[in-house]
């Protein structure tokens, strides 16, 4: 048997196109796990806009109820409105003051936590 050098493989060859195929697969290894983190966040923010729709017909409609018992207690319909809407904008005025610590730094983390949680997902591929 006679080797031909033009069709003879050097094993630098070799090592270029492994390089290339991990390259390669290392790209669309990201691109999954990017697909996958986008996916797993919309669907959360998807399930929390559903939940805040549905609490907030739950709480306008019950904040009707007690405007209009106030306003039944004290005789005029419209100061049980004006008493709720006293009460609520000064319930927002505190939300206003402790939005960082209670709001916009829980969001932020969660969203962090959910795109960098590659550690619970090698855990659970473990157990199977």
């Amino acid at each position: 048997m006679r080797f031909n050098m033009e069709n003879k493989i050097t094993p630098v060859e070799v090592l270029l196109d492994r390089a290339e195929a991990y390259a390669r697969t290392s790209i669309d290894l990201f691109k999954l796990k990017a697909t996958d983190k986008i996916a797993a966040l919309l669907s959360n923010l998807v399930v929390g806009l559903i939940m805040l729709i549905v609490v907030t017909l739950i709480f306008v409609s019950l904040n009707i109820g007690i405007a209009l018992l106030i306003g039944d207690l004290l005789g005029k319909a419209w100061l049980g409105f004006i008493i709720l809407s006293g009460i609520y904008t000064c319930i927002g005025f505190v939300i206003y003051f402790i939005r960082n610590r209670w709001i916009k730094r829980p969001i932020r983390d969660s969203i962090i936590n959910q795109l960098l949680d590659d550690e619970h997902l090698d855990d659970d591929q473990l157990s199977k």
